[in-house]
């Protein structure tokens, strides 16, 4: 299994045990090589969702949008709803305008999920057992 992440990535997960390659992605931070149209994994630090959600919801919103056509997409999320109820972000977005948003997108996106990892290697953690799902689960129904 070779990892794919976009080349724009700022600072990308160190995924042990697979290898990982910079590419330009269309939609998504992480995926697998050859499967790039049917599952992706996007990172967000606490700031980068804030931002994401207030000043950028169209661009963010846009990519969701793209990702409906796959069969998977979510959004990782370096830190935790206690970290945004308590404002521990840069951008002057409530939090209940990022929490409502994280909250009510999954029901209006068929395809998107939001995980709170916790921190930043948990959520390196996470995406790498979902990239494993996703690929054993492909596989699987190859043969």
């Amino acid at each position: 299994m070779n990892v794919v992440f976009d080349q724009r990535e700022k600072r990308e997960w160190d995924l042990p045990g697979v290898d990982q390659t910079a590419v330009h992605l269309e939609t998504g931070d992480y995926t697998i090589e050859g499967y790039e149209d049917r599952f992706a994994v996007e990172r967000k630090s606490i700031n980068d969702l804030a931002t994401s959600v207030g000043s950028n919801r169209d661009r963010f919103e846009a990519e969701i949008q793209r990702a409906q056509s796959m069969d998977e997409f979510v959004v990782i999320i370096e830190g935790s709803r206690h970290d945004v109820e308590n404002h521990r972000y840069y951008s002057n977005i409530h939090p209940n305008a990022v929490l409502g948003t994280t909250d009510k997108w999954p029901l209006k996106y068929s395809q998107l999920d939001f995980i709170w990892a916790g921190d930043r290697e948990q959520a390196a953690q996470e995406c790498l057992r979902l990239l494993d799902r996703w690929y054993f689960r492909t596989l699987s129904d190859f043969y």
